[in-house]
């Protein structure tokens, strides 16, 4: 079940700031709340792929996993590749169904709902609900019934049956309350990833997409420069509609190019494909703000992708960062993640003005202050209930 809330508006201005020396601040609109957007840029660093809901997969994340919902699919495998990351690799705010999950270089897991498709870990393992079929490292806990563990140290806080196998601890409710825990995580970033995408979406371009001579290629180019450069795309399936090629120049020196792309129901073009973008996702956020079911096809797809209200099919790879709603994926989400260094910065003095929450008359004189307030509707997830 989905639902909808209004985007909070605060009526004043913030300051988008990007950390480097070259970089200008520029006062940009529609504002929202600074905190929740960086909170939402701090995630898409930290994370290969976010679903605010559930996911579908019988594939790989090179990187660290979040699922706001349940994780459901054949055998499928996390932190293959995390370029130096260590600690929890996937963590799931629901159940986890199926085919085993199975976790390389050390990264634990944790899981806030039953963990019933099994797991092979040799990193810490938590799971808040039941857990059966785990093979883990030096610390397993389980606030529920433990069936069939293997791991140095387990923790217990219900009862075990099959084999449990290591030095156990019953009674013990260590994680009790995870889920709780992470449900409040999940909420929290669906609404700084909407937050985020409303913002981003409201940047006015300074860079316009092109074609080449012969038509066949897409160019997104966004010439010389520093700091941020946008491009806005409406109609995609008609702006790649017989192109062969998509062509992103290296922003070398740019800190973030952000791609606004409208439309609520969005398919990558069969013709098209990527040419020579290798490493696209540590720059470059393709924010699909509008977008409600989003196809990837068989396409591969480079750069970070920012679709928080999207229920997303990937059929091949994507490179950088992912934040989807609901994902079926059938292709690896390979690191290469956001690492730009764009922030938002309030004004001074705008805590003092937004900090406490208007009564309807104080909205009445705000209104009358700072002009006509527009609010928005986008989506945000109830709590699981487990």
């Amino acid at each position: 079940m989905k639902l909808y809330r209004p985007l909070s508006v605060i009526a004043a201005s913030l300051v988008l700031v990007v950390a480097t020396p070259a970089a200008a601040a520029q006062v940009l609109t529609p504002s929202q709340d600074a905190a929740s957007i960086n909170a939402a840029l701090a995630a898409m660093q930290t994370y290969n792929l976010i679903t605010l809901g559930d996911l579908k997969s019988n594939q790989t994340v090179e990187g660290r996993a979040f699922v706001g919902g349940d994780l459901s699919g054949g055998s499928s495998n996390y932190f293959t590749n995390p370029k130096g990351q260590t600690g929890t690799a996937l963590t799931v705010v629901g159940d986890v169904t199926d085919g085993p999950k199975n976790v390389g270089n050390g990264g634990g897991v944790k899981v806030g709902g039953n963990l019933d498709s099994g797991v092979n870990a040799s990193g810490r393992i938590e799971v808040d609900g039941n857990g059966k079929n785990i093979n883990g490292g030096a610390q397993v806990y389980i606030d529920g019934d433990a069936k069939n563990v293997n791991g140095q140290n387990v923790y217990i806080g219900g009862g075990k049956s099959g084999y449990v196998n290591g030095k156990v601890t019953l009674g013990d409710h260590t994680v009790a309350g995870l889920q709780t825990t992470l449900q409040a995580q999940r909420d929290g970033y669906v609404d700084s990833f909407g937050d985020l995408s409303a913002y981003l979406a409201g940047l006015t371009a300074t860079s316009a997409m092109t074609y080449s001579a012969d038509g066949q290629a897409a160019i997104f180019n966004a010439g010389a420069g520093t700091g941020v450069a946008v491009f806005n795309l409406s109609n995609l399936d008609q702006l790649f509609k017989n192109r062969s090629r998509l062509e992103f120049a290296d922003p070398a020196t740019y800190d973030t190019v952000i791609v606004n792309v409208a439309g609520a129901n969005i398919s990558l073009g069969n013709t098209i494909n990527f040419q020579a973008a290798e490493g696209l996702g540590t720059k470059v956020i393709w924010n699909f703000y509008q977008a409600e079911t989003l196809d990837f096809g068989s396409k591969v797809f480079y750069g970070s992708v920012l679709a928080p209200n999207a229920d997303a099919k990937i059929g091949n790879f994507i490179q950088g960062t992912a934040v989807f709603d609901t994902l079926d994926q059938k292709g690896v989400i390979k690191m290469g993640t956001y690492g730009g260094g764009l922030t938002v910065e309030a004004p001074k003095g705008l805590a003092a003005i937004v900090t406490p929450v208007p009564e309807p008359s104080t909205w009445a004189m705000m209104i009358v202050g700072f002009g006509a307030i527009g609010a928005v509707l986008r989506r945000r997830r109830t709590a699981f209930a487990h």
